[in-house]
């Protein structure tokens, strides 16, 4: 959104110093005192002033420093005394640190704000915010600030995904026994996991197998006892976006995890709306127990009609009902599914 200042120059006229001198009775504009006979006063546009100190108190006092404002700017209902107090009120670029009078808050209208020179850099792939980002092999952009703690091996990852885990289980008493393989994979190969439109961060896919033997006996030539065996075998998949932020690492993990517990308990149940918006849910619990509060916002205002509606429809669900009335519901849903 762009934040323009409309400025006005402001300018006090000021006459020579008059003298008193006819028997016209005139009075201070400020201090409403008669202005003696022979005594020197001030006239600014049609107003009288015995002298300078009530002069300047009749003029708008400075939003920042309180002067008195003789030649200055106006700027709505405020008013400034100089240049300087004009612009400690202007918005900090968040990129360059210039403050400037014209430039875009990302987000809403109270979020991060850009000078429209760096409102302009590519947009990082992890925080959404322009800045002076450098590209990675799969073409993303990530920002200085998300590099910092990008999560770039499958050691660390590994560390982050068990710790998820075991809190998810401890703190949650969401947990499967499946065995999950993990990978940590790039922009391209999630992509051709998905079948969605739009970047994925994570993907969790089950994969069953189906295999049928037939077995049957011999005898001159002859077949009987025929047998028909069928196996099934599961292999559950976990795939996370490389060079995520540490703490957006987590929250993807969460939310892929939960997708894995919604399935095992719940198979029926496959409304996206409410099968991403469990996820985003458990995601925002996790951030909060991580102490990464400062990302639900972002769950909070997504305009998306699955995830964040789906966030709004389960998180709304156990604000009147608690998480005891979700999974009710959620065995209501997968009931009725099957």
């Amino acid at each position: 959104m762009l934040k323009w200042h409309n400025l006005t120059l402001l300018i006090f006229f000021l006459t020579l110093i008059s003298f008193a001198q006819d028997s016209e009775k005139r009075f201070c504009f400020q201090c409403e005192n008669e202005i003696k006979q022979g005594k020197p006063y001030l006239i600014s546009g049609d107003k009288n002033f015995c002298d300078q100190e009530c002069y300047e108190k009749s003029l708008p006092k400075c939003s920042v420093c309180g002067r008195p404002v003789k030649n200055g700017y106006s700027q709505g209902s405020k008013n400034y005394c100089s240049d300087e107090c004009l612009r400690s009120t202007w918005d900090i670029c968040s990129v360059c640190g210039k403050r400037v009078n014209s430039g875009v808050h990302f987000g809403s209208k109270n979020g991060d704000f850009y000078c429209m020179e760096c409102s302009e850099k590519p947009v990082c792939f992890a925080c959404n915010l322009p800045n002076d980002c450098r590209v990675l092999k799969d073409g993303r952009n990530i920002c200085p600030d998300c590099s910092k703690t990008a999560i770039t091996s499958y050691k660390q990852a590994m560390d982050i995904i068990r710790d998820v885990r075991k809190i998810m289980k401890d703190k949650l008493g969401i947990y499967t026994e499946n065995d999950i393989k993990f990978e940590l994979v790039d922009k391209n190969y999630l992509n051709s996991k998905s079948q969605s439109q739009e970047m994925e961060l994570g993907l969790f896919y089950h994969e069953q197998r189906v295999k049928t033997e037939t077995s049957t006996k011999s005898i001159y030539g002859y077949e009987f006892g025929k047998k028909v065996n069928t196996t099934q075998t599961d292999s559950f998949y976990i795939y996370l976006l490389t060079d995520l932020p540490k703490e957006k690492f987590i929250e993807v993990t969460a939310h892929e995890l939960a997708h894995d517990w919604m399935e095992m308990k719940y198979p029926g149940i496959t409304d996206p709306k409410i099968t991403e918006g469990w996820a985003e849910y458990t995601a925002s619990r996790i951030n909060s127990l991580y102490g990464n509060e400062y990302l639900n916002k972002r769950m909070k205002e997504n305009t998306n009609p699955v995830y964040g509606d789906g966030y709004r429809y389960i998180s709304q669900y156990v604000e009147k009902n608690k998480i005891q009335g979700l999974y009710k519901y959620f065995g209501s849903l997968n009931k009725n599914k099957k």
